[in-house]
């Protein structure tokens, strides 16, 4: 059996794992590219938001390698993801593809519904498949969390780098070694070896004053995809960002076998704030959590948020409009910018807003140090 599945940046080696793990044979998506993107595009109802059309195209693009099956995710909560796996599975039908559309139900990882998947991509029906489903899955859990490991540690360093670059050319080193890796023994040495990779950068320690420490949070497909975001988290680091972003295809996991405990930290954030509008429930996206995040930096004396998401994503517009106001009104002292992603935006105009909003943070962060900071 032949699959595929959306790709989203740096998660394939995740994900590959997951099919490979069961016997499956993968079709690895090219890297979200302008010119793939043109077929999502074409087919995509055009108020849709843009992780819709951009897994559209990686369906695509491999159905017309001959792949004929496909892996959807889909959750149940109130945001549109809940349905992609069902327009996109009429969309493809009705230009013509032949294929089976299998889809990965993640709103409760913990009512196990993901084993039927996992069987359904096996070839091998027998009880003793229970033992390799769960091998993969302790695969899949273990991939995630490394390449956790290396966008925390990619984010954090890059701002220190003395040769342009390096910070990319290692975290994109750090992924094919976790891709290669399929024995537990092969990536628990991972784990050091990652560590090591990021220490041969050459770094220019400077202090603490200069540095910028910046959260980045948003939607999870627009955040963690480099393409859709038009790499906003490396053009923040090659400005003098030390970037903290806690949204990973791990973090996501640990959500949804509800043993997240910094994601229910960020809830009761979120939650003790309802006097000024904070959010008492999840309402779609990540919006329930970016808002949480965005107190917690604030209390911990960061120096920005940027807040990105697919345009027209509602539940992340509502946290956008109370942030806007949370910060308006003098409630928390660190000032947030937002981007909003689909296929009309340019990077010229991104790079001089990331550029001036980073000048606004260094003139704010140098009052404050004179002791001229904002009450």
């Amino acid at each position: 059996m032949k699959v595929t599945f959306p790709h989203m940046g740096n998660c394939w080696p995740a994900f590959k794992v997951l099919c490979t793990g069961v016997g499956a044979e993968v079709y690895l998506p090219d890297p979200n590219n302008v010119k793939q993107l043109d077929a999502g595009l074409k087919h995509s109802p055009e108020w849709v938001c843009f992780p819709f059309k951009v897994t559209l195209s990686n369906f695509i693009e491999a159905l017309d390698e001959g792949v004929d099956n496909l892996v959807m995710a889909t959750d149940c909560g109130p945001c549109r993801f809940g349905f992609y796996y069902a327009v996109q599975e009429r969309i493809l039908r009705d230009l013509g593809y032949d294929f089976k559309m299998y889809y990965l139900p993640q709103g409760d990882l913990l009512d196990f519904k993901w084993i039927k998947l996992l069987k359904a991509l096996s070839e091998d029906k027998s009880l003793l498949n229970y033992f390799r489903i769960f091998r993969t899955a302790r695969l899949f859990l273990m991939k995630s969390q490394l390449i956790q490991t290396v966008e925390k540690l990619e984010g954090k360093i890059r701002c220190y780098e003395v040769n342009k670059g390096d910070t990319t050319h290692t975290l994109n080193k750090c992924i094919q070694l976790i891709d290669d890796a399929n024995t537990f023994n092969e990536l628990n040495k991972l784990r050091k070896r990652i560590k090591n990779e990021f220490d041969k950068i050459e770094i220019n320690k400077r202090d603490n004053n200069e540095i910028l420490k910046v959260g980045l949070s948003g939607e999870i497909q627009v955040t963690l995809d480099p393409f859709v975001n038009h790499d906003i988290k490396r053009k923040l680091g090659e400005l003098g960002c030390e970037v903290h972003m806690n949204l990973s295809l791990y973090d996501w996991i640990k959500h949804k076998f509800h043993v997240n405990f910094h994601r229910k930290y960020l809830e009761y954030l979120n939650k003790s704030q309802k006097n000024i509008g904070g959010l008492q429930m999840d309402i779609g996206g990540e919006a329930f959590w970016v808002m949480g995040e965005y107190i917690d930096y604030a209390q911990r004396g960061f120096d920005g948020f940027v807040h990105i998401y697919p345009f027209t994503c509602m539940p992340e517009i509502t946290a956008k409009s109370i942030l806007t106001k949370w910060y308006g009104n003098k409630y928390f002292d660190i000032p947030p910018i937002f981007f909003g992603f689909d296929e009309h935006s340019g990077e010229a105009g991104l790079i001089t807003r990331l550029e001036s909003y980073v000048d606004l943070l260094k003139n704010k962060k140098e009052k404050k140090n004179n002791g001229n900071g904002r009450k």
